[in-house]
């Protein structure tokens, strides 16, 4: 069977699975197959592939349809432009994070144009802490997550993107490894509630619950970090708190209780949802 046939075969077997960009999709779980780059896939369209090629790409085929999300399968998944080991040890990055880094560097380079240390809370894959040090030259980051497995995955990519010796890995929670205070405190909590976690689609389901579940209204993880940031962020520092949309308000109020006399502002995703909640100390 030649590859565009393999190809079509594989994105109606997707869509049938309800996966979204199937096309797509059926592409990188070739090319993965493979280990082709998009210029040899797409020359090698009219080539025949062998029975064992065949075998090997229907394996892969058979965990996305049992809801293994694609970046396991492939262990590798893009953000802030780089490109990120990934595993079942740690939540896959997302695209709308990206505007939590946004907002950091936006500080950084406004406010430090030399050192400035930070802190990641609940690092995961170190995505967020390796995008800030890969744009920051002179950063130094803290990044903290409770689970072993993934500091793990934190470190290689660390290494990986050659900011180990700026990337600091710490095994906690929240900020209570932290022993010094921070310019800039980031954080992509847990923050989906716990009596929605059943709903969730079932590749999200695969992902590490410890990273979604937020607790009740999912605020419970917020409601800790903000506890414990007025002791870690320095004055003229800013912290920077991902939620979901519907959590605008509480967080904001939540926020206010901690700093009084700060500025608390949010950031909209590209959507017009709030999506960050912004503390810039005075």
């Amino acid at each position: 069977m030649r590859l565009r046939q393999v190809q079509a075969q594989i994105a109606a077997e997707l869509r049938r699975h309800a996966i979204p960009d199937s096309q797509l999709e059926a592409e990188v779980l070739i090319r993965h197959a493979l280990q082709y780059d998009r210029a040899r896939f797409y020359a090698s369209l009219a080539e025949r592939l062998s029975a064992k090629d065949l075998e090997h790409i229907q394996g892969l085929v058979g965990r996305r349809v049992d809801g293994e999300p694609l970046p396991y399968i492939t262990g590798h998944r893009e953000f802030y432009g780089l490109d990120f080991i990934v595993n079942p040890a740690a939540l896959i990055p997302r695209q709308e994070t990206e505007l939590l880094v946004d907002a950091a560097l936006d500080f950084a380079r406004a406010h430090h144009q030399g050192d400035i240390a930070c802190a990641d809370i609940g690092t995961g894959s170190g995505a967020i802490a390796v995008a800030i040090a890969s744009n920051l030259p002179r950063a130094h980051v803290y990044a903290i997550d409770r689970s072993p497995d993934a500091l793990a995955v934190a470190k290689r990519n660390r290494r990986k993107h050659g900011v180990a010796d700026r990337v600091s890995l710490l095994q906690g929670d929240l900020l209570a490894p932290l022993t010094n205070s921070v310019d800039l405190i980031v954080s992509n909590p847990p923050y989906i509630a716990s009596g929605l976690m059943r709903g969730l689609p079932m590749e999200v389901r695969r992902e590490p619950q410890i990273a979604l579940d937020g607790g009740e209204r999912g605020l419970e993880v917020i409601r800790r970090l903000l506890t414990q940031a007025p002791s870690k962020l320095k004055a003229g520092g800013r912290l920077i708190v991902e939620i979901s949309p519907e959590q605008l308000d509480a967080v904001r109020q939540m926020a206010r209780a901690e700093f009084p006399r700060d500025d608390i502002t949010h950031r909209n995703d590209l959507l017009g949802s709030a999506r960050c909640v912004v503390v810039d100390r005075a």
